[in-house]
């Protein structure tokens, strides 16, 4: 018999920020470690405000949470890591997945995943810190080339990570195309630590098909999936919503989202703006996604909005 799954949230930054992950986990459950969004350096060596508000502790209360670091070498690292040291957390994830551009230029991400030899230096400095911390790898298989993990994992295996997530996906790739399940499947017998499977988990029927070609994994995590649909972790559990039960838990879901922007963001502008955000994935729990996300992006006002929002849920 298998085991129930893991299923893990994945951090996006924009999207599963601290509002989010308290609902999801409120609304629909399912989910055994939400994954914070990155903190990093920007300019003048500062943390944007906006990334330290996701991992301030009491915005993450009663929530099994993992921070993630984004940075460039050892000192970015330890530096990072400190601070999330003290704010309590003792599981640190490290970031060699983030393929923007943006991020990659200033050699993070996933741009470390060509360079093993400075990775193995900043994790030897890491380390030499003795943190009583657990720390764990999400990364994709490459920058351009999906042999780059290999040279990875070699340089992973020497050090007691707390588990692996791993993306088949090259970050030039960055959404596009299918994650690869056969790389994974290589994976296994290259590293050492736990392996998490992340990539294109959208849904139940999808999942079954993954669970059949990797019959050994237990430990998943999803991340556009539950923006589409939140009710995902939960039915990857086994918990299962007759058509009526899900569109009501939809819209209660819907309705505790607008209300934490409501109330912490300031003008119904930024509020529309977050919502319009929330639904670029959420439409995809409707039977007509593109209708859907035509009818909020038309909306300019918030009792417009609260319109279409009745007029989604009513004929979609």
């Amino acid at each position: 018999m298998q085991q129930i799954a893991k299923i893990y949230q994945a951090p996006l930054q924009g999207f599963t920020d601290f509002g989010f992950r308290k609902v999801l986990a409120e609304s629909f459950g399912g989910i055994d470690k939400f994954f914070i969004p990155y903190i990093s350096y920007g300019k003048g060596h500062e943390i944007k405000r906006s990334q330290l508000r996701e991992v301030f502790p009491e915005n993450n209360q009663s929530l099994p949470v993992v921070a993630q670091v984004l940075f460039s070498d050892g000192t970015e690292l330890t530096e990072l890591v400190s601070i999330l040291k003290d704010y309590g957390y003792d599981e640190i994830n490290l970031n060699l997945g983030c393929p923007y551009p943006m991020v990659t230029n200033k050699g993070r991400g996933a741009a470390l995943l060509e360079k093993p030899e400075a990775l193995l230096e900043a994790l030897q400095q890491l380390y030499s810190k003795n943190y009583q911390v657990r720390f764990s790898v999400k990364m994709r298989a490459g920058m351009t080339n999906d042999r780059d993990a290999e040279a990875v994992f070699e340089v992973l295996n020497q050090f007691p990570l707390e588990e692996v997530i791993f993306h088949p996906r090259t970050a030039d790739q960055m959404y596009d195309g299918h994650a690869n399940p056969q790389l994974f499947a290589n994976a296994v017998s290259l590293v050492k630590h736990p392996l998490v499977y992340n990539g294109d988990i959208v849904s139940v029927a999808g999942f079954q098909e993954l669970q059949a070609i990797l019959p050994a994994q237990n430990s998943w995590m999803i991340g556009r999936g539950l923006l589409a649909n939140p009710a995902l972790g939960a039915q990857l559990k086994g918990d299962v919503f007759n058509p009526n039960e899900l569109r009501e838990k939809l819209r209660d879901f819907h309705d505790r989202i607008f209300d934490n922007y409501s109330s912490r963001l300031d003008g119904s502008g930024h509020v529309l703006m977050k919502m319009n955000q929330f639904w670029t994935y959420f439409c995809q729990s409707f039977s007509n996604p593109h209708k859907a996300m035509k009818l909020v992006k038309k909306s300019t006002s918030l009792h417009k909005y609260n319109a279409a929002v009745a007029e989604i849920f009513r004929s979609f």
